[in-house]
């Protein structure tokens, strides 16, 4: 019997908003890649499974933003999605080598505390369960419980290594940042330095780096890869003083410009970096071009943050960090949390952003004093205030953010920001 690959979401999607207002949950960046990236890779080592015949799922009005960015064809397809034997995977879990699972094998569902991590299921068991749309495979697979084994996977702290990693909050991405660097780049099976280096470029343990074609790097630059790998793409260039610590991964085409990029920090293709990063993920296209510390920071896509642009990652009582999710407050469980800046969004020169800071799609904050820890998404304002960021006015920014870069903005583009602009409106009242 030969199986399909399915990455689906389930109920818990909501705990990343708003990161995920504008991309499913397996499109969140962790390591050097996504983790659809990851669970493709992982499930496809003997070739069986590729970009262009897996399926993914996910809520209707991000099907088509998902098919334009990853190229993949069968989005939301439920009806040839039954022709099949599948192998369904969380689009939460976040693959590690330690944990592998076999796109053939036996009728199974896992379970992790309430969650389901995977369900292999024949297309004999598929034709029994009913699937009414595409944002309800949770529902559908647990309908199967009935009808296959069902192993519960223990998931208390004290045994975690035996357990697979099921995110549950946009945290996790960045406690796991620097392990799933390091099983990325060991993943890749790549080391070496495609290009030769001018001298006065400095390497700590070379072994340990990777630099793809086409990067330039200037004299007075050093990478130190002591503590973990260094992965850097193709055609970046790193201006001094620039230090950075691995593990880190630098994506295709970013500029380093002066940075200080400590351990565990993952920049997306097309950033502009300088002042100080740690423990942070960029995920692409995002700029902080000037002065200013981000720590313990996940930023999305579009992002502008201006000159000496701050985050707190640490309370002066050192205590637990708790942050605002969906009108509600959780505890992170964390000592050091930053803040969770959501596509589109922007900031004012000298912004300072408390800790646990979410700040939704779209907004644009002003400098002054720290701002509010919840900013809603289309937000427009700072100390005084907020008020709405206008839907035109936003769609126009994001066309000249993206041409300069030469992206095109396409009519698909446009929709996602309206859509989400009406989903958040309840929000900004």
């Amino acid at each position: 019997m030969s199986y399909v690959l399915c990455i689906f979401e389930d109920r818990k999607v909501e705990n990343f908003y708003p990161l995920t207002l504008t991309r499913p949950v397996y499109d969140l960046r962790c390591g050097i890649s996504t983790l659809w990236e990851k669970t493709l890779k992982a499930i496809s080592e003997d070739g069986a499974v590729s970009k262009e015949n897996i399926y993914l799922f996910c809520r209707s009005y991000l099907a088509p933003i998902i098919t334009q960015r990853t190229g993949v064809l069968r989005v939301n397809q439920l009806k040839e999605l039954k022709k099949n034997s599948v192998l369904f995977i969380n689009g939460r879990l976040l693959f590690f080598k330690e944990r592998k699972i076999s796109l053939q094998g036996k009728e199974e569902i896992i379970i992790q505390g309430n969650d389901i991590v995977y369900a292999r299921l024949s297309k004999a068991t598929l034709s029994r369960l009913s699937f009414s749309s595409a944002e309800r495979i949770e529902q559908s697979l647990n309908q199967a419980k009935r009808m296959v084994q069902v192993k519960e996977i223990e998931s208390s702290p004290a045994k975690r290594e035996n357990g697979f990693n099921l995110l549950e909050y946009p945290w996790d991405l960045i406690r796991l940042n620097a392990e799933a660097i390091r099983a990325d780049f060991e993943l890749a099976r790549k080391s070496g330095i495609k290009d030769r280096l001018k001298e006065g470029v400095y390497l700590v343990n070379p072994g340990q780096i990777y630099i793809d074609e086409g990067t330039f790097i200037e004299p007075g630059v050093l990478l130190n890869a002591e503590k973990g790998p260094i992965y850097i793409g193709e055609k970046v260039k790193i201006r001094p003083p620039t230090v950075i610590d691995g593990p880190s991964y630098i994506g295709k085409g970013t500029i380093i410009d002066g940075a200080k990029i400590r351990e565990g920090c993952s920049i997306g293709p097309a950033c502009r970096i300088a002042g100080e990063i740690e423990e942070s993920i960029f995920y692409a296209y995002s700029n902080k071009q000037h002065d200013g510390f981000v720590g313990h920071s996940y930023v999305g896509e579009w992002v502008n943050l201006a000159a000496l642009t701050t985050t707190s990652d640490l309370k002066n009582t050192y205590g637990q960090i708790k942050v605002h999710l969906e009108g509600k407050e959780v505890d992170t469980c964390e000592t050091k949390v930053g803040s969770f800046i959501a596509d589109h969004s922007k900031t004012g020169i000298g912004t300072l952003l408390d800790v646990g800071c979410i700040i939704g799609v779209a907004c644009n904050v002003f400098a002054g004093n720290i701002v509010s820890k919840y900013i809603p998404s289309f937000s427009w304002g700072g100390k005084d205030g907020f008020t709405e960021n206008r839907l035109n006015k936003v769609v126009e920014v994001a066309r000249i953010v993206m041409e300069r870069r030469k992206v095109k903005q396409t009519q698909i583009d446009r929709d996602l920001l309206e859509k989400v602009y009406k989903l958040t409106a309840k929000e900004r009242l």
